[in-house]
């Protein structure tokens, strides 16, 4: 693990502390959608929370590239980056269409 890992590390670390009570509402929020109803939620709430999963899911990649360092980690992120925007846009689609 080299400086810049380590940096990332700590700033994923960081942005999962700042971020975890809107993830908790984020989940309260997907658990209402799921049952077709609606949990009262801002955008930015929204916004908050998939950044937390974001940081755990590339926290969790670096976590497993220690093991494996001859791996590229870089589609890996890719894929969390492609996931978490469909994701977010999702779920304020969802909530927009609930308040109009």
């Amino acid at each position: 693990m080299n400086n810049k890992d380590m940096l990332d590390f700590i700033n994923a670390n960081f942005t999962m502390r700042s971020n975890v009570n809107c993830y908790n509402k984020l989940n309260c929020f997907v658990d209402a959608m799921r049952n077709n109803q609606y949990y009262p939620i801002t955008d930015e709430e929204i916004h908050r929370g998939v950044e937390y999963k974001k940081a755990e899911l590339k926290s969790i990649v670096k976590q497993i590239g220690m093991f494996f360092p001859n791996e590229d980690q870089c589609p890996a992120e890719v894929l969390i980056e492609s996931f978490c925007n469909q994701s977010l846009q999702q779920f304020l689609d969802y909530k927009h269409a609930h308040n109009n």
